[in-house]
């Protein structure tokens, strides 16, 4: 699923691609690209937004609207300039809507969490020190920490040395401090690297991101672990695929 650095990487190139375009079907103008966790938001000329949720396939692609339909090709926008804005999804579970203000899109975004890139350490901290399920759990849960997925969770708790089995609330100050500091890095890496192709996700232009190249443990089960040389386990928490280091991460 794409997660805060692939829906960012999205936001940038849109902002480039489309920001002044017409959408031609809706005869509004797009002014602004945002995004908000994991949401991309297109902000229009007619103070309403179109939202997307890519979910585990989604692909919004910029095209010439003389090039061939693309894999999985769910929703077309005609813009000016003869563009296409296209939302592509495998698996259908991805969304558009559109919203017709502001208050309509507060409503929307009312229980996501503060963002994972943006929030405090106390902030951070109080968050952890409240739960007793599984820190992984917690930070994958989009209404307590906003934008993390699998992928930065597994890489994140590596560089932090943490279990992910660890109950969040008997994690010490100082592996709060180091998880906290992990998180910042893997997100602003895999913004860096225009986020992970591992599967379906691709950028506007159609080209791949490349932090899949710079995966820490995620998808690395029997591979050796980067520091230690252990082989990289692989179990189930919370019905996701989690890759840790047993030696690393007692």
């Amino acid at each position: 699923m794409p997660e805060l650095p692939e829906v960012e990487t999205i936001r940038t190139q849109l902002e480039s691609l489309i920001v002044g375009k017409e959408i031609l079907s809706m005869g509004v103008k797009i002014t602004k690209i945002g995004r908000r966790a994991k949401l991309l938001l297109i902000y229009l000329d007619n103070n309403g937004y179109l939202v997307f949720h890519l979910k585990l396939t989604g692909r919004i692609l910029v095209r010439k609207n003389s090039d061939p339909k693309d894999d999985w090709q769910r929703i077309t926008l005609p813009l000016s300039d003869d563009l296409e804005l296209r939302f592509c999804d495998a698996r259908k579970f991805g969304w558009m809507k559109f919203i017709k203000n502001k208050e309509e899109l507060d409503k929307l975004l009312e229980k996501l969490g503060p963002e994972a890139n943006s929030v405090s350490f106390e902030e951070f901290k109080k968050i952890l020190s409240t739960s007793r399920r599984p820190v992984k759990i917690v930070l994958m849960d989009q209404e307590k920490i906003s934008g993390v997925g699998n992928i930065y969770a597994n890489d994140a708790l590596w560089l932090a040395k943490i279990n992910p089995r660890t109950p969040a609330n008997q994690l010490s100050n100082q592996l709060t401090n180091q998880l906290f500091d992990a998180i910042l890095k893997v997100l602003k890496d895999g913004i860096k690297y225009g986020g992970a192709s591992d599967q379906h996700y691709l950028k506007p232009d159609g080209t791949r991101g490349e932090y899949q190249k710079h995966f820490l443990v995620y998808g690395r089960s029997g591979e050796p672990c980067l520091k230690c040389k252990i082989k990289i386990v692989r179990i189930v928490i919370g019905g996701r695929g989690t890759f840790y280091c047993p030696n690393c991460q007692k």
